[in-house]
């Protein structure tokens, strides 16, 4: 009898480490499906509200960006955004702009505008970053 109840002690424990295991797998998937959304509405803010400063064509000459713009970069996750340029645009952007579809984010920026949107928005990105296939250079940001 006192075998079998050690073994039912095992089997108990055994199943409560599972279930344990079970519950933190699902919170780090949580998390990452979170993330994940966060990075999303982030990109799409970003297109929304700022691409108008930082996109390829014209007017080639940098603008300083205005205060929605700045606000949606000083709460994205840019190195979320960064990772996720490869995404394709949406469709918003399509429709009033004549980009292919098909194209990503990162086939819209002109890299020049995108660093002095971001300088000028307090939120610069550090040399030797990776933002997409751009690594930001060193030495001083764009001139205007």
């Amino acid at each position: 009898m006192r075998e079998s109840n050690m073994v039912g002690s095992d089997e108990s424990k055994s199943k409560y480490s599972i279930v344990c295991w079970l519950i933190l797998m699902g919170m780090v998937i949580a998390t990452t499906f979170t993330a994940a959304e966060d990075c999303e509405i982030d990109l799409r803010g970003l297109q929304i509200e700022c691409l108008i400063y930082m996109h390829i064509g014209e007017p080639s000459t940098i603008i300083n960006p205005n205060k929605r713009c700045c606000d949606v970069i000083q709460q994205a996750n840019l190195p979320c955004c960064c990772a996720n340029l490869n995404r394709k645009i949406s469709l918003y952007i399509y429709i009033y702009t004549a980009y292919p579809p098909g194209s990503t984010i990162e086939d819209l920026l002109d890299w020049r505008k995108v660093l002095h949107t971001l300088n000028f928005c307090g939120k610069p990105l550090a040399v030797g970053t990776k933002c997409g296939s751009f690594t930001v250079p060193p030495g001083p940001p764009p001139k205007r």
